[in-house]
């Protein structure tokens, strides 16, 4: 993304008062790996780069590299905990950040120790922080309607599009709450990420709450005459991230909550996986059933009969 120049310039000056140049060379190489200063900047090996000339020079490279947030983290790091065992206050820091939120739309993740979109602003599939080709832990939340074809065929469509449109409110409410991507959308249902804090926990949650409060729109808001029923399915594990849509539906975790959704998972209910079962807190836990799946234990389902 473009980095205002405003930012940019306060960078350069943070930089240029906080270390010399041979630093900021050593800086520079934690994020590109082989950087050379001098060919960037021109000038001879037997030359010292200008202090001013080299922070303008580097900051200026991350800004054009799409390295700039990875490299106003290192800063943070740096002034944090220091840097090769000396202790190396960065200047501005705080009013970097600052307009780092005011003009770029991103907060400082200190979790994680990373930016993230700030979701007053925008919020994009990959919170603006996720690198393509690169491998992530997180947790996802698989939603299908139950019957859509029965419903499609028995009701006008208009009421059932507006019924789905209701689900998706329902559905957004539930996972933007907790700071969730919607990663893939087919009207009906999805697939739905989650990647702060305790993740498992979050995409359960999230999910209990898309029941519970569908639960409350059948009974007083359903426009069909009868109830909307979902399978949900949340599991946590390894993916390899990519713009890439068809790409993406190929990661093994992925595939696997998409399977335990389809096959183990019975309308009006959430089926939690054994990835996420033991990172989610015993007061949760224990208001789930357990069940076996795949020939294993640790998977757990929650649901709400309209009977009761």
């Amino acid at each position: 993304m473009h980095i205002p120049t405003t930012v940019v310039s306060l960078v350069i000056k943070s930089m240029s008062e906080s270390m010399d140049a041979n630093m900021m060379i050593h800086v520079a190489k934690d994020i590109i790996r082989g950087y050379d200063l001098h060919k960037r900047t021109g000038y001879r090996e037997s030359m010292a780069v200008p202090q001013r000339d080299a922070a303008d020079q580097i900051v200026r490279d991350m800004a054009k590299s799409g390295l700039f947030f990875y490299f106003i983290t290192h800063l943070i790091q740096i002034h944090t905990t220091g840097y090769r065992g000396r202790a190396y206050p960065i200047k501005y820091l705080k009013e970097i950040m600052r307009m780092i939120n005011e003009e770029c739309g991103f907060i400082y993740d200190p979790e994680n120790q990373l930016f993230v979109e700030d979701p007053a602003v925008r919020r994009t599939r990959n919170w603006g922080a996720l690198i393509e080709g690169q491998e992530y832990i997180l947790s996802f939340l698989r939603i299908d309607v139950a019957g859509n074809s029965q419903l499609v065929r028995k009701h006008p469509d208009n009421l059932v599009q507006a019924t789905f449109a209701d689900l998706r409110k329902i559905i957004e409410k539930a996972i933007y709450a907790r700071n969730g991507r919607i990663w893939n959308w087919e009207g009906d249902g999805g697939l739905i990420a989650f990647y702060f804090a305790n993740k498992s926990m979050t995409a359960t949650l999230s999910g209990m709450e898309i029941i519970n409060e569908l639960f409350a729109y059948n009974i007083l808001r359903s426009r069909l005459g009868e109830p909307v029923k979902v399978r949900i399915a949340v599991n946590t594990g390894l993916c390899v991230y990519t713009q890439d849509q068809v790409e993406l539906m190929k990661n093994d975790s992925i595939k696997e909550t998409i399977h335990i959704e389809s096959k183990y998972t019975k309308p009006n209910s959430m089926t939690i996986s054994n990835t996420v079962s033991v990172k989610l807190d015993p007061s949760i836990l224990n208001g789930l059933e357990p069940i076996t799946a795949d020939g294993r234990t640790g998977y757990y389902a929650y649901s709400i009969n309209l009977e009761q």
